[in-house]
């Protein structure tokens, strides 16, 4: 369904725009200036040293996304993690 849930389609939002999937990325990756594959690096690093939260649009984007699915919001970053360390 989605990066948060942790079933590893990346692709499908199973009907919620809240759902972090690779379109979540790639329009991260045009608000900052960044290649997609530099945007999910920059999140994978961020959520490793637990410092997501600093960034507002992100701490957000995981609020969102666990309301989505019925997750807490560690659940939501964990499963993100997983996956991030996963793809490419």
């Amino acid at each position: 369904m989605c990066y948060n849930c942790g079933c590893f389609n990346p692709n499908d939002d199973m009907g919620s725009a809240d759902n972090i999937i690779n379109s979540t990325f790639e329009h991260l990756s045009k608000e900052w200036g960044k290649s997609v594959s530099e945007t999910k690096n920059l999140v994978k690093n961020l959520l490793e040293k637990g410092e997501v939260d600093k960034d507002p649009h992100l701490k957000e984007m995981f609020e969102k996304a666990a309301n989505a699915w019925g997750q807490s919001v560690e659940e939501a970053k964990s499963n993100t993690l997983k996956l991030l360390k996963t793809s490419k």
